[in-house]
């Protein structure tokens, strides 16, 4: 077994380990946030440091306003509007990757998660310019939309379920804790593979590789998005 996938088959262990203690809990808000805590940290210590994992709602310059999001990844270059609550206003142009985390994906849930990927996706960022250095396998200009799930349906019903969501709902990536990675089959991320909507692997530890991986390919480079402040004031 390669490195990186030992160590993401013990990673793997140790995040389920944690889950189930915070059953103890008994409370689904708490043990819920108790939970996103648990991959947002996870994520802050494995990724490279060009952004700031944040929680709140994402803004453009139009007014428009995203629904909630568990973790967004945003360049450290962009400013945000803080709350002390920790749930913050995000410009659209810095947001670089979008993470929902769910105790249980069922179908039914994965639609109801589309929704706030879509609600995302309608935003228009002020302005398309901008520059990136490093190798951009990923548009440095679009945002990741992912799903973690401790658990849920098998991988063959979600991966149905994804693709027959519209492309302005669906995710490039999903990861199941304890089953394995369904992604894109866009030749972004890995190497494109026949005709399929989605590519799915029934490995926990390989699909933590290829999440952490894939995210280190959308955040690893250095990137400087052009924004248009004035529209955020007027107009």
């Amino acid at each position: 077994m390669k490195p990186l996938i030992d160590y993401c088959d013990g990673a793997v262990k140790s995040l389920n380990a944690q889950f189930e203690m915070s059953r103890v809990l008994a409370h689904s808000a708490t043990s819920g946030s108790v939970r996103e805590r648990l991959i947002h940290d996870f994520l802050v210590s494995h990724l490279p440091e060009m952004t700031s994992a944040v929680t709140g709602v994402v803004i453009d310059s139009s007014g428009n306003r995203s629904r909630q999001q568990d973790i967004v990844l945003m360049l450290k270059s962009m400013p945000r509007l803080r709350f002390n609550s920790g749930h913050d206003l995000i410009f659209q142009e810095g947001v670089v990757a979008t993470i929902e985390i769910k105790t249980l994906v069922t179908p039914s849930v994965l639609k109801e998660i589309s929704e706030n990927i879509s609600s995302v996706k309608a935003l228009q960022p002020s302005s398309l310019g901008g520059t990136g250095m490093g190798i951009l396998d990923w548009p440095w200009s679009r945002i990741l939309h992912c799903i973690v799930s401790y658990g849920g349906s098998e991988l063959g019903m979600i991966q149905k379920t994804l693709d027959e969501l519209p492309e302005s709902a669906r995710p490039d990536i999903y990861l199941d804790l304890t089953k394995g990675i369904i992604l894109r089959n866009e030749g972004l991320l890995m190497e494109k593979r026949g005709d399929a909507l989605h590519l799915a692997f029934d490995s926990p530890a390989e699909g933590l590789a290829r999440f952490l991986t894939s995210l280190s390919i959308a955040t690893g480079s250095y990137a400087v998005r052009e924004v248009e402040w004035a529209k955020y004031i007027t107009g």
